[in-house]
């Protein structure tokens, strides 16, 4: 069964994984929550276009890989139960 995940991106346009929307669905395979290799940089970690000086990816924050077992926070509230009662 699949799952709506917030993308780290926070809505761009120029985003492959989630197209813009702010959030994507996910179906954990056999192993579970597993990352896979960012669409938007191609798993180099930084995009750039032409004219323009090269950034580090917003959906995988620089690091190559999208984590779904680690989205971003929504708000304060999501904040405190994870400090407190863990992911």
């Amino acid at each position: 069964m699949p799952k709506k995940v917030r993308c780290h991106c926070g809505g761009r346009l120029s985003c492959k994984l989630c197209g813009g929307s702010a959030s994507y669905d996910y179906e954990p395979g056999p192993k579970g929550w597993m990352p896979f290799t960012c669409p938007t940089c191609e798993g180099k970690g930084w995009t750039s276009e032409p004219g323009l000086e090269r950034e580090k990816c917003p959906t995988c924050r620089g690091h190559g890989t999208v984590d779904p077992a680690d989205p971003p926070a929504h708000g304060m509230f999501d904040v405190i139960w994870k400090a407190l009662f863990g992911a």
